[in-house]
């Protein structure tokens, strides 16, 4: 009995030894394999072959259209602008004078600089606080599937399908002093004190754009925040239904917690509508005025370029536009990059 359990063990430890021998050369083999790999990525040609042959390529593939468009019309004007601002120029002889940093100088003494920089905040103001609370109210009514809602949901997108100079056209004969049908719907309704030069009167014209800009964009709000209430899971809403009746408590502990990426997208978007996206409307039906009224940073910029024949000085105002757009939505963007919420 004794010999029988001494042959057993004397197997067990050879059997035991062939499996350590076994593990060792597969752990040498393995170790084997990486060094030939890591040799192979010092090789030019394996690294590019497995780069080729990775999903990185398809992804930078599909990022070149646009990489290439961004570059063309957005970065390299950037880096002429950043470098023009530093010279006088009228932007048609082929000599340009250097003056460092006069022209920002300039820029900061005119008084008509600080009142555009004031009408950009003033119109931002006043789009965020009317337009992104009214997006955020029909998206909320609209936000179950049904037949009718779906026609509601596209009667008020409708605006945005319209090109900026359309809309800047049909708005302006809408605010007619004379012809406008406004203010003939006014007249007939005993308002004829009400009846007035809409963008022709420095205290009106400013409200009549943000009205504009209102209609104009906010259905597009509607629909990035009908977006983030559809990824919202419905049994949050039924949980919420057993704690408490009220919808305001709902809309603030459930609704706008779960739409914050929304809700910064939309604030970015804009923040930057009014630092660049505005120009064209309010040019299209006021050219800045009455009396620089409506006169954005973009309109000053491109009056001072185009009509004075100073590049030089209109550059340095689209860089200190572009330095506060920057400033500004860093945070937001870096947040929308880097948080995601999960359910």
């Amino acid at each position: 009995m004794l010999e029988r359990l001494q042959e057993k063990l004397e197997k067990w430890k050879s059997c035991h030894g062939l499996i350590r021998r076994i593990c060792t050369i597969k752990i040498n083999s393995k170790i084997r394999e990486n060094y030939q790999l890591n040799n192979h990525f010092k090789d030019g040609s394996g690294r590019w072959k497995d780069f080729l042959r990775s999903q990185n390529l398809v992804g930078w593939l599909l990022c070149m259209p646009a990489l290439a468009i961004l570059g063309l019309f957005f970065l390299g004007p950037a880096l002429i602008g950043a470098r023009t601002s530093f010279y006088e120029w009228n932007g048609i002889s082929s000599t340009m004078r250097f003056v460092g940093l006069n022209n920002y100088i300039e820029v900061f003494q005119k008084d008509r600089f600080w009142s555009a920089v004031l009408i950009n905040w003033l119109a931002f103001f006043g789009t965020l606080l009317t337009q992104m609370p009214l997006a955020l109210f029909f998206a909320i009514g609209l936000s179950k599937q049904t037949h009718i809602i779906k026609v509601y949901r596209s009667a008020l997108f409708a605006p945005r399908i319209l090109s900026i100079a359309g809309v800047g056209l049909l708005w302006g004969l809408v605010f007619h002093p004379y012809k406008g049908p406004l203010n003939y719907l006014l007249k007939a309704i005993g308002l004829k004190s009400l009846a007035l030069s809409w963008l022709g009167e420095s205290n009106t014209a400013l409200i009549s754009l943000l009205l504009v800009v209102i209609w104009f964009y906010f259905g597009f709000h509607m629909l990035i925040f009908l977006a983030g209430l559809a990824s919202i899971p419905e049994e949050y809403f039924d949980a919420a239904l057993l704690e408490t009746s009220s919808w305001l408590d709902t809309l603030r502990y459930i609704t706008l917690p779960l739409l914050r990426e929304q809700l910064l997208i939309s604030l970015v978007l804009i923040f930057g509508g009014s630092f660049g996206g505005l120009i064209g409307l309010f040019y299209l039906m006021t050219s800045g005025g009455p009396g620089g009224s409506t006169e954005l940073l973009g309109i000053y910029m491109t009056l001072q370029a185009f009509r004075a024949n100073r590049f030089g000085y209109a550059s340095a105002i689209s860089m200190i536009t572009l330095f506060i757009v920057v400033i500004f939505l860093i945070w937001p963007v870096m947040y929308i990059t880097h948080e995601r919420l999960e359910y």
